[in-house]
């Protein structure tokens, strides 16, 4: 009964309109630390979106070659062991063009930016770490919901 109240209270709460939403709501989340990616799964799964996360990028990869069509969104850590998520991105776009992407991290901004600009792609955002749930919603909802 509880979950029920609490799950109205969400739609309603948020304004959720369950029936103009994109059907492809999911998303990749990859950090190499675990916590951080489940926090963004908690996050966005009450949002309404689904999300799949993994801490090993080449994991990750791999997953996203057997469902290239499944997401719309990849929200990458920057900084991982084996293979960076500018890296990673750069991969993911050579398999789907038409994936968004967002990047977080702990460290400069601004080197970001070079890094990305060697793989010529365009990103979604750069959320650095800490971030707000709200300003995570908010780009999330603007990208795939409305448009």
């Amino acid at each position: 009964m509880y979950f029920h109240t609490w799950f109205i209270y969400k739609v309603i709460y948020y304004n959720i309109d369950w029936i103009n939403l994109s059907p492809n709501l999911d998303i990749l989340v990859i950090d190499d630390n675990i916590d951080i990616a489940n926090f963004v799964k908690i996050l966005l799964e009450l949002e309404g979106f689904n999300v799949d996360v993994f801490n090993n990028p080449f994991l990750a990869l791999e997953y996203f070659k057997l469902n290239p069509k499944k997401f719309s969104l990849v929200i990458s850590d920057v900084r991982m062991p084996d293979m960076n998520g500018v890296e990673f991105v750069a991969k993911i776009k050579e398999i789907e063009p038409k994936v968004k992407a967002i990047f977080m991290t702990a460290f400069d901004v601004s080197n970001l930016k070079l890094d990305i600009d060697k793989y010529n792609y365009d990103v979604a955002g750069i959320f650095q770490k800490p971030f707000s749930a709200e300003n995570l919603n908010k780009t999330v909802k603007e990208l795939l919901i409305n448009g």
